[in-house]
């Protein structure tokens, strides 16, 4: 996955990891759902929902 400059949305952290979610886009690239290493908070990188569970990713899927 290409580094995007993202920072967490919750706690401002930039140590992000990322999943590409979802179908491509026309221009070949995909949404991606980051989980924050440093508070946990796991939301969409365009969208910037928050997520307390993920089915896309598995996050809270117990």
């Amino acid at each position: 996955m290409a580094s995007c400059g993202c920072r967490c949305i919750a706690c401002g952290s930039a140590a992000l990891g990322g999943r590409e979610v979802g179908e491509a886009h026309p221009d070949g690239g995909r949404d991606i759902h980051h989980t924050c290493a440093d508070c946990g908070a796991h939301f969409d990188h365009l969208e910037g929902d928050i997520f307390k569970s993920c089915a896309e990713c598995g996050l809270g899927q117990d």
